[in-house]
Formats: C-alpha cells, sequence, structure tokens
C-alpha cells in the first residue's frame, strides 16, 4: 500500500519510464477493464484498476505539462535577457539625447 500511496510522487520526479505506461495501454483499451466490470470478481481488485486507471490519466498530465513549464521557464529566461537589454538601450538614448539637447542649446 506505501507503494501505491507513494507512486504519485515518483511519477512527478519523472522516475518512472514511460515504457511502463506505453505497456499497460492495451490492458487499459480494454472495455472490460474498469472498477464497475472488475468489483463483481474482487473489490480490491477493483480498487486497484479504478487506481491504475487514474494514476495513468495523471501521468499523462505530467507528460503533457513539463514540456511547457519548461518553455514558459525558457520563455522567461528569454524576456528577462530582453528586457535587460532593452534597459540598457533606453539608458543609452537617453544619453544621446540629453547629449543631443545640450548640443543643441549651444547653438
Amino acid at each position: 500500500m506505501d507503494i501505491l500511496l507513494g507512486f504519485k510522487a515518483e511519477v512527478d520526479e519523472e522516475k518512472i519510464p514511460a515504457k511502463n505506461f506505453d505497456a499497460i495501454r492495451g490492458v487499459l483499451a480494454d472495455e472490460r477493464f474498469t472498477p464497475e466490470i472488475i468489483i463483481k470478481a474482487s473489490p480490491a481488485a477493483a480498487g486497484l484498476c479504478d487506481w491504475i486507471v487514474n494514476i495513468t490519466a495523471y501521468y499523462d498530465v505530467v507528460v503533457s505539462v513539463e514540456p511547457k513549464k519548461q518553455a514558459v521557464a525558457e520563455a522567461q529566461e528569454t524576456l528577462a535577457k530582453a528586457t535587460e537589454k532593452k534597459a540598457k538601450v533606453d539608458a543609452l538614448v537617453a544619453k544621446l539625447n540629453a547629449e543631443l539637447k545640450e548640443l543643441m542649446d549651444e547653438f
């Protein structure tokens, strides 16, 4: 039971190979693999069936969200660099405008 309860953390930490979830897809596609059907044979097996369906769905969400999180982090880093560069350019433009104003005021 402890292994099952700790499995979500293993998924979150990407410690479970994708091939494990790929291997179960055929079973999940079987229309007879539902807690409602399996409970007739064993309530414990139905609970395990439900857990398998849900942890696989959770894995699918984690797998689809993680690349998006990485893309956001990369975009934020790019934005930070661009903002820093823009601030330097803005400072240079302000300096040049001030110098231009001085020269214009002299004439």
